[in-house]
């Protein structure tokens, strides 16, 4: 009977207790990303603080193909132990519990969110559609290059910090650490043949950060993407080609979003292994909202607010102002809206009353009557300990203010308003006070697709028929 890898891994941590009688050796499961967790040896030398944990399912085939292969696999199993001992990096554990000592080495990466449900939910993560950033601590040195550890939720209880702060941190910290970069694919394929490749620029352009590891990451740092539109000249579809590399492509028609859907469909399903997969959709940045999307949901964007103009009434052009529309059940957005009075009831579904809540020159407007006409729970709003003092309820937006009035507002404050506010909440009632907690991202996806599916209706032409309308009947009008 061939022998079974829990028997392997008791044969290969008696071998590791003889050959390092004074280590620590246990047998655990180790959670990763991207669906790669595995059952392994962990062995940790007397008086270190990091262990070597080695997954030995190969070693084990080949015992399970050849079982009078036991013993050399044993010999090849320690020899790869004694060499990962050797080059085990020295962690300072202390480091780790103080914020200001690993922020300057924030790193991010970007992951599929279906693959790694489970383990989000131990982790700070910011979830964009179908992927997520998460974030990592770089504790590379000379002889460990892309050596990270991952921020875990209870290490952001140490550090005392909330997701927003760390968010901004991070993009911060990987825009000094490990930039991003964008070349032109014919300039890619220039450097890979050692300059024999002289070809023509590319429609494609690849995104990554500087070493090339989790290089995803550059479509999340805001100033990369702007530079990036600026570039390639407006809008530009992207790729994810995997968690490592984008790939840039311009919206000017020559593409369309399902022939570039079924080409990375293609491509994931041949060429990326799934520790490397991203995501099966096209995203798309617009460069005038400075929004990076799924191009669906770019698309029903469009639709929808082609709709809107073709409905409505022509009147005069009018100052506009952009700001950041904030609706129960839905991730923020920047919208551009009329100044005046009517625009903003408009917005907010009834008569307005702003509020002040922050140092910085911006104000909530929101329905006056929201409560009292039951309108939907949105965003609670929160004290500096961080205790909720109002809920509103309905449609509100963030907006700029002027020595006069309201206006737009800047880039950064949308950046900072849209992740203050990014996760929709729900409100439970407990005693007297109320409680609020994220909504689940899936049934964020569930309102949005059913959105979508609705813009996407109106959109649609009109079917014909050979029917004629029938003429309305003739109504006496009622005297007056």
């Amino acid at each position: 009977m061939a022998m079974s890898y829990e028997e392997f891994l008791d044969v290969a941590k008696d071998a590791a207790k003889t050959h390092h009688p004074e280590a620590d050796a246990i047998i655990q499961k180790v959670e990763k990303l991207q669906g790669e967790s595995y059952v392994g040896l962990s062995v940790r030398p007397k008086g270190q603080n990091a262990a070597v944990t080695m997954n030995l399912h190969e070693l084990h085939d080949q015992v399970v193909d050849n079982p009078k292969r036991l013993a050399a696999v044993m010999s090849e199993f320690l020899s790869g132990l004694d060499k990962a001992l050797e080059q085990i990096p020295q962690v300072d554990v202390k480091r780790f519990t103080e914020y200001e000592n690993v922020k300057g080495n924030l790193v991010m990466q970007v992951i599929p969110v279906e693959p790694n449900k489970e383990k989000l939910e131990q982790i700070p993560h910011k979830t964009i559609e179908d992927i997520a950033v998460v974030y990592r601590i770089d504790v590379s040195d000379s002889r460990h290059q892309n050596a990270t550890v991952l921020v875990t939720n209870q290490m952001m209880d140490q550090f005392g910090i909330t997701p927003e702060q760390l968010h901004q941190d991070a993009v911060a910290s990987q825009a000094a650490h490990k930039p991003p970069t964008l070349k032109n694919m014919s300039e890619m394929m220039a450097e890979m043949s050692g300059g024999l490749m002289d070809m023509p620029e590319s429609p494609m352009w690849v995104a990554t950060v500087e070493g090339g590891v989790n290089g995803a990451v550059a479509t999340q740092i805001p100033e990369f993407m702007d530079q990036a539109a600026e570039k390639l000249g407006g809008n530009f579809f992207v790729l994810p080609s995997s968690i490592h590399e984008c790939l840039f492509i311009k919206d000017d028609g020559e593409f369309q979003r399902p022939q570039l859907e079924e080409m990375v469909q293609s491509v994931n399903a041949t060429e990326v292994s799934a520790a490397d997969f991203l995501s099966d959709s096209v995203y798309h940045y617009d460069s005038e909202a400075r929004v990076f999307e799924k191009a669906t949901t770019f698309e029903a964007r469009v639709a929808e607010a082609a709709v809107a103009y073709e409905t409505a009434a022509p009147e005069a052009a009018k100052e506009t102002m952009t700001v950041l529309l904030v609706e129960p059940g839905k991730y923020p957005q920047p919208v551009e809206i009329g100044t005046d009075l009517e625009d903003l009831q408009k917005a907010v579904g009834g008569y307005i009353e702003v509020t002040y809540p922050f140092d910085e020159q911006v104000g909530i407007v929101m329905n006056e009557e929201g409560k009292i006409n039951g309108m939907d729970l949105n965003r609670a709003l929160r004290d500096d300990d961080g205790r909720i003092y109002d809920v509103v309820a309905g449609p509100m937006l963030v907006v700029g203010l002027t020595e006069e009035s309201f206006g737009s507002l800047t880039p950064d404050q949308m950046q900072k308003f849209e992740q203050q506010f990014h996760q929709p909440e729900v409100f439970l009632q407990m005693g007297k006070g109320i409680m609020a907690l994220p909504m689940p991202d899936e049934a964020v996806k569930l309102q949005e697709d059913k959105a979508v599916e609705k813009a996407m209706d109106k959109a649609a032409p009109e079917k014909k028929t050979d029917t004629p309308a029938k003429k309305p009947k003739k109504v006496k009008e009622e005297s007056r």
